[in-house]
Protein backbone atom coordinates (compact mmCIF):
# COMPACT_ATOMS: atom_id res chain seq x y z
CA UNK A 1 0.00 0.00 0.00
CA UNK A 2 1.12 3.70 -0.63
CA UNK A 3 0.63 6.38 1.56
CA UNK A 4 -2.68 8.59 1.06
CA UNK A 5 -1.86 12.07 -0.59
CA UNK A 6 -4.18 14.50 0.20
CA UNK A 7 -2.58 16.90 -1.96
CA UNK A 8 -2.79 19.42 0.07
CA UNK A 9 0.45 21.77 -0.57
CA UNK A 10 -0.09 25.27 0.28
CA UNK A 11 -4.06 24.76 1.29
CA UNK A 12 -5.34 26.04 4.29
CA UNK A 13 -8.72 24.54 6.12
CA UNK A 14 -11.47 26.63 4.80
CA UNK A 15 -13.98 25.99 8.54
CA UNK A 16 -12.91 24.97 11.89
CA UNK A 17 -14.15 21.21 11.15
CA UNK A 18 -11.98 20.81 8.91
CA UNK A 19 -8.94 22.00 10.85
CA UNK A 20 -9.99 20.22 13.70
CA UNK A 21 -10.25 17.06 11.64
CA UNK A 22 -6.96 17.29 9.75
CA UNK A 23 -5.37 17.90 12.85
CA UNK A 24 -6.34 14.99 14.23
CA UNK A 25 -5.39 12.81 11.09
CA UNK A 26 -2.23 11.70 10.66
CA UNK A 27 -1.56 11.53 6.80
CA UNK A 28 1.55 8.87 7.15
CA UNK A 29 -1.04 6.23 8.89
CA UNK A 30 -3.66 6.16 5.67
CA UNK A 31 -2.78 4.00 3.27
CA UNK A 32 -4.87 4.20 0.18
CA UNK A 33 -6.88 0.93 -0.84
CA UNK A 34 -8.97 3.51 -3.49
CA UNK A 35 -9.43 6.74 -5.01
CA UNK A 36 -11.82 8.58 -7.39
CA UNK A 37 -10.68 12.12 -8.21
CA UNK A 38 -13.04 14.93 -9.89
CA UNK A 39 -11.45 17.64 -10.48
CA UNK A 40 -10.44 19.45 -6.98
CA UNK A 41 -12.73 16.68 -5.71
CA UNK A 42 -11.32 13.36 -3.99
CA UNK A 43 -12.75 10.61 -3.04
CA UNK A 44 -10.45 8.26 -0.95
CA UNK A 45 -10.95 4.86 0.97
CA UNK A 46 -7.61 4.10 2.39
CA UNK A 47 -6.21 2.05 5.66
CA UNK A 48 -6.00 3.48 9.04
CA UNK A 49 -2.72 1.61 10.57
CA UNK A 50 -3.04 3.57 13.83
CA UNK A 51 -6.59 2.13 14.23
CA UNK A 52 -4.37 -1.12 15.95
CA UNK A 53 -2.79 1.20 18.67
CA UNK A 54 -5.64 2.00 20.44
CA UNK A 55 -8.91 0.35 21.72
CA UNK A 56 -9.64 -2.79 20.49
CA UNK A 57 -11.68 -3.14 17.59
CA UNK A 58 -11.47 0.02 16.36
CA UNK A 59 -12.72 0.57 12.43
CA UNK A 60 -9.38 0.24 10.37
CA UNK A 61 -11.28 1.94 7.01
CA UNK A 62 -11.68 5.43 6.41
CA UNK A 63 -13.39 7.18 3.82
CA UNK A 64 -12.57 10.99 2.74
CA UNK A 65 -14.50 13.96 1.25
CA UNK A 66 -11.67 16.24 -0.16
CA UNK A 67 -12.67 19.69 -1.80
CA UNK A 68 -9.87 22.07 -2.71
CA UNK A 69 -10.67 25.18 -3.58
CA UNK A 70 -6.98 26.42 -5.31
CA UNK A 71 -8.88 30.25 -6.07
CA UNK A 72 -8.82 30.65 -2.43
CA UNK A 73 -6.04 28.44 -1.41
CA UNK A 74 -8.45 26.24 1.22
CA UNK A 75 -9.69 22.91 1.83
CA UNK A 76 -12.90 21.22 2.98
CA UNK A 77 -12.99 17.71 4.56
CA UNK A 78 -15.07 15.18 5.52
CA UNK A 79 -14.11 11.59 7.13
CA UNK A 80 -15.91 8.56 8.05
CA UNK A 81 -14.95 5.47 9.59
CA UNK A 82 -16.09 2.02 8.79
CA UNK A 83 -15.43 -1.70 9.59
CA UNK A 84 -15.69 -2.95 6.46
CA UNK A 85 -14.88 -1.91 2.99
CA UNK A 86 -18.41 -1.64 0.84
CA UNK A 87 -19.71 0.25 3.82
CA UNK A 88 -16.87 2.61 3.46
CA UNK A 89 -17.62 2.68 -0.05
CA UNK A 90 -21.30 3.46 0.54
CA UNK A 91 -20.78 6.94 2.38
CA UNK A 92 -19.07 7.89 -0.18
CA UNK A 93 -21.47 7.02 -2.58
CA UNK A 94 -23.99 9.08 -0.78
CA UNK A 95 -22.24 11.55 -0.60
CA UNK A 96 -21.98 11.93 -4.71
CA UNK A 97 -18.81 9.19 -5.62
CA UNK A 98 -20.16 7.45 -8.51
CA UNK A 99 -20.95 3.64 -7.28
CA UNK A 100 -18.55 1.67 -9.83
CA UNK A 101 -15.84 4.36 -9.21
CA UNK A 102 -14.17 2.85 -5.95
CA UNK A 103 -13.16 -0.59 -6.69
CA UNK A 104 -9.71 -1.17 -5.30
CA UNK A 105 -6.63 0.09 -6.60
CA UNK A 106 -4.30 -2.21 -4.70
CA UNK A 107 -3.79 -5.85 -4.86
CA UNK A 108 -6.32 -6.60 -2.20
CA UNK A 109 -8.14 -10.33 -1.63
CA UNK A 110 -10.95 -11.03 -4.30
CA UNK A 111 -14.70 -12.08 -4.10
CA UNK A 112 -15.00 -15.58 -3.84
CA UNK A 113 -18.24 -16.02 -5.74
CA UNK A 114 -21.25 -14.11 -7.14
CA UNK A 115 -23.42 -13.82 -4.15
CA UNK A 116 -20.46 -11.82 -2.43
CA UNK A 117 -20.83 -9.60 -5.36
CA UNK A 118 -24.31 -9.05 -4.81
CA UNK A 119 -24.24 -8.71 -1.30
CA UNK A 120 -21.51 -5.96 -1.47
CA UNK A 121 -23.23 -4.08 -4.51
CA UNK A 122 -26.36 -3.85 -2.09
CA UNK A 123 -24.65 -2.33 0.84
CA UNK A 124 -22.52 0.29 -1.80
CA UNK A 125 -25.95 1.16 -3.19
CA UNK A 126 -28.26 0.87 -0.29
CA UNK A 127 -28.22 4.87 -0.04
CA UNK A 128 -28.93 5.97 3.85
CA UNK A 129 -31.32 2.50 3.78
CA UNK A 130 -28.27 0.32 6.11
CA UNK A 131 -27.42 2.14 9.78
CA UNK A 132 -24.55 0.08 11.65
CA UNK A 133 -25.08 -0.76 15.03
CA UNK A 134 -22.15 -2.73 15.71
CA UNK A 135 -19.42 -4.77 14.14
CA UNK A 136 -16.24 -7.00 14.55
CA UNK A 137 -13.20 -5.73 12.76
CA UNK A 138 -10.76 -7.94 10.66
CA UNK A 139 -7.44 -7.15 11.86
CA UNK A 140 -3.88 -8.86 12.10
CA UNK A 141 -4.51 -13.12 11.73
CA UNK A 142 -8.15 -13.00 12.08
CA UNK A 143 -10.72 -14.54 9.63
CA UNK A 144 -13.87 -13.08 10.12
CA UNK A 145 -15.60 -9.96 10.70
CA UNK A 146 -19.51 -8.45 10.82
CA UNK A 147 -21.57 -5.78 10.72
CA UNK A 148 -25.35 -5.53 12.23
CA UNK A 149 -27.09 -2.64 10.63
CA UNK A 150 -30.60 -1.57 10.31
CA UNK A 151 -32.38 -2.03 7.27
CA UNK A 152 -35.15 1.23 7.62
CA UNK A 153 -36.84 -0.45 4.50
CA UNK A 154 -37.79 -3.53 6.20
CA UNK A 155 -39.83 -3.82 9.04
CA UNK A 156 -40.64 -7.37 9.89
CA UNK A 157 -36.28 -8.10 9.58
CA UNK A 158 -35.12 -5.06 10.31
CA UNK A 159 -31.57 -6.52 11.69
CA UNK A 160 -28.99 -7.15 8.90
CA UNK A 161 -25.93 -9.23 9.70
CA UNK A 162 -23.21 -8.64 7.17
CA UNK A 163 -20.87 -11.53 7.94
CA UNK A 164 -17.25 -11.40 5.72
CA UNK A 165 -15.02 -14.67 5.92
CA UNK A 166 -11.21 -14.73 4.64
CA UNK A 167 -9.70 -17.82 2.90
CA UNK A 168 -6.13 -16.96 3.04
CA UNK A 169 -4.89 -19.45 1.18
CA UNK A 170 -7.32 -18.73 -1.82
CA UNK A 171 -6.39 -14.79 -1.26
CA UNK A 172 -10.54 -14.69 -1.39
CA UNK A 173 -13.32 -13.80 0.97
CA UNK A 174 -17.19 -14.42 1.17
CA UNK A 175 -19.87 -11.92 2.28
CA UNK A 176 -23.07 -13.27 3.60
CA UNK A 177 -26.20 -11.62 4.87
CA UNK A 178 -28.99 -12.43 7.31
CA UNK A 179 -32.00 -10.92 8.61
CA UNK A 180 -33.15 -11.06 11.71
CA UNK A 181 -36.51 -9.48 13.79
CA UNK A 182 -34.24 -7.73 16.67
CA UNK A 183 -30.44 -6.91 18.03
CA UNK A 184 -30.57 -10.25 20.19
CA UNK A 185 -31.47 -12.44 17.68
CA UNK A 186 -28.87 -11.49 15.54
CA UNK A 187 -26.28 -11.58 18.40
CA UNK A 188 -27.86 -14.91 19.73
CA UNK A 189 -26.97 -16.48 16.26
CA UNK A 190 -23.12 -14.91 16.50
CA UNK A 191 -22.87 -16.87 19.47
CA UNK A 192 -24.62 -19.94 18.80
CA UNK A 193 -24.09 -20.47 15.12
CA UNK A 194 -26.10 -24.09 15.66
CA UNK A 195 -28.08 -23.01 12.14
CA UNK A 196 -27.34 -21.57 8.63
CA UNK A 197 -27.23 -17.90 8.42
CA UNK A 198 -30.77 -17.20 7.84
CA UNK A 199 -31.74 -15.75 4.11
CA UNK A 200 -32.58 -12.20 3.90
CA UNK A 201 -35.94 -11.39 2.10
CA UNK A 202 -34.17 -10.23 -1.08
CA UNK A 203 -32.01 -13.11 -1.77
CA UNK A 204 -35.31 -15.72 -0.43
CA UNK A 205 -37.28 -13.61 -3.58
CA UNK A 206 -34.08 -14.92 -5.82
CA UNK A 207 -34.71 -18.31 -5.15
CA UNK A 208 -38.13 -18.37 -5.61
CA UNK A 209 -37.45 -16.50 -8.81
CA UNK A 210 -34.98 -19.24 -9.52
CA UNK A 211 -37.74 -22.17 -9.13
CA UNK A 212 -39.93 -20.44 -11.18
CA UNK A 213 -37.79 -20.19 -14.01
CA UNK A 214 -36.84 -24.17 -13.51
CA UNK A 215 -40.45 -25.22 -13.71
CA UNK A 216 -40.70 -23.07 -16.71
CA UNK A 217 -37.93 -24.47 -18.59
CA UNK A 218 -39.18 -27.90 -17.72
CA UNK A 219 -42.18 -27.37 -19.62
CA UNK A 220 -40.91 -25.98 -22.79
CA UNK A 221 -38.61 -27.73 -25.67
CA UNK A 222 -36.15 -25.24 -25.41
CA UNK A 223 -35.71 -24.44 -21.46
CA UNK A 224 -33.61 -21.29 -20.99
CA UNK A 225 -30.30 -22.28 -19.37
CA UNK A 226 -29.54 -22.00 -15.48
CA UNK A 227 -26.30 -20.77 -14.98
CA UNK A 228 -23.86 -21.58 -11.80
CA UNK A 229 -24.18 -17.91 -11.53
CA UNK A 230 -27.79 -18.02 -11.14
CA UNK A 231 -27.21 -20.70 -8.30
CA UNK A 232 -25.21 -18.91 -6.56
CA UNK A 233 -27.41 -15.63 -6.08
CA UNK A 234 -29.90 -17.92 -5.13
CA UNK A 235 -28.29 -20.40 -2.54
CA UNK A 236 -29.04 -19.66 1.41
CA UNK A 237 -25.93 -18.31 3.19
CA UNK A 238 -24.52 -21.07 5.44
CA UNK A 239 -21.20 -20.04 7.58
CA UNK A 240 -20.21 -21.67 10.56
CA UNK A 241 -16.91 -20.67 12.02
CA UNK A 242 -15.49 -20.27 15.40
CA UNK A 243 -16.85 -17.07 17.64
CA UNK A 244 -14.73 -14.50 17.27
CA UNK A 245 -14.31 -12.03 20.07
CA UNK A 246 -17.69 -9.79 20.34
CA UNK A 247 -17.64 -6.45 19.24
CA UNK A 248 -18.51 -3.07 20.47
CA UNK A 249 -21.30 -0.78 19.59
CA UNK A 250 -20.63 2.77 17.16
Amino acid sequence: MKDTDFRLDDLEPSDEHTAELYDSTWVSDFKTISQHDVGDRSFIIAFDASATWGYPNMPNIASFDLVRDSSQATFSMHRSKHATFSFAQNWLVNRGCPPDALAPTIDVAKPADELTVQVEDRIRRSGEGLAVVDYQVIDGSDVEGWSIAVDRQDKELPVRLFLETLQPDQYTYTVREGAFANHAAAENWLEQRSTPLPDAPEYRLDAAALRTRAALARSTTAPAAVTATDVLAAAPAAVAVAQPDRGRSL
